[in-house]
């Protein structure tokens, strides 16, 4: 893993369990390791690859204990033995599906029906991870053609 998970505990054994039976099935191997180690997790900043052309970040690690109610409030959610296990900071999800032998897939809210294959299971996608940095982004002259601010975050940048 190239980026560091902070502020997560160890799940306890019951959240695991318990889950499971929610869930209807067993947790891929290489998610229960994770839980074990890093339930609850916030990553520093991060990026990783959509296809070709897009990307996004982990914002947080779903704790085992707020899988299943997470699930059930996302509209139009894929699979039955599908779960979600991040977010990104846009409203997506990184989720495993276990009728896919745990294979993780990004479901963008936007796009629903068509959630795209990242990894063969989540110790290949923790993989995928890279550390973001702000610096790394290069802007051509004249690229940006206007941007907005909320009036009241511009206030608080003022003072």
């Amino acid at each position: 893993m190239k980026i560091k998970p902070m502020k997560g505990k160890a799940a306890s054994e019951e959240a695991i369990t318990t889950l499971e039976a929610e869930l209807g099935c067993r947790l891929s191997d290489s998610f229960r390791v994770f839980l074990r180690a890093h339930d609850g997790a916030k990553p520093e900043a991060n990026v990783f690859k959509i296809g070709d052309k897009n990307e996004s970040g982990v914002n947080r690690f779903i704790p085992a204990d707020e899988i299943w109610e997470e699930r059930a409030h996302i509209e139009d959610f894929p699979q039955e033995k599908a779960y979600p296990v991040a977010r990104d900071g846009s409203g997506n999800y990184v989720f495993i599906d276990e009728d896919r032998n745990g294979a993780v897939f990004f479901w963008d809210h936007e796009l629903p029906e068509q959630p795209i294959e990242l990894a063969a299971n989540f110790s290949d996608f923790l993989d995928l991870l890279e550390p973001f940095d702000i610096k790394s982004i290069k802007l051509r002259p004249g690229q940006v053609k206007r941007a907005w601010i909320d009036p009241d975050f511009l206030k608080r940048l003022k003072k």
